[in-house]
């Protein structure tokens, strides 16, 4: 039996704060995502990475995607923490 695979595209917001030895990233839309980074962007990659292996999951154990979570308001970020918002483009097979 042939397995297609199809790409699914999401949004998802990724939150950056300094950390003690480097860069503390999260999804407030994916409980229990957390990675740390020596540098930002090494903190976003993989956040990137991670939100992509958990959509992933989600998906090929038939679990819903969280939806309907708001953005956070930019004036309730501190000024040493970057928000970013992702496009992730998961692999799935159908």
């Amino acid at each position: 039996m042939s397995t297609n695979k199809t790409t699914i595209e999401f949004k998802i917001d990724i939150i950056i704060e300094p950390d003690e030895s480097g860069f503390h990233a999260y999804c407030p839309a994916l409980k229990g995502l957390h990675v740390g980074g020596d540098t930002k962007e090494e903190a976003l990659q993989n956040a990137r990475d991670a939100a992509i292996a958990y959509l992933e999951s989600l998906i090929k154990h038939g679990e819903p995607i969280p939806v309907g979570v708001a953005r956070q308001n930019s004036r309730g970020i501190a000024a040493n923490v970057s928000h970013h918002t992702e496009d992730l483009k998961v692999a799935c097979a159908i």
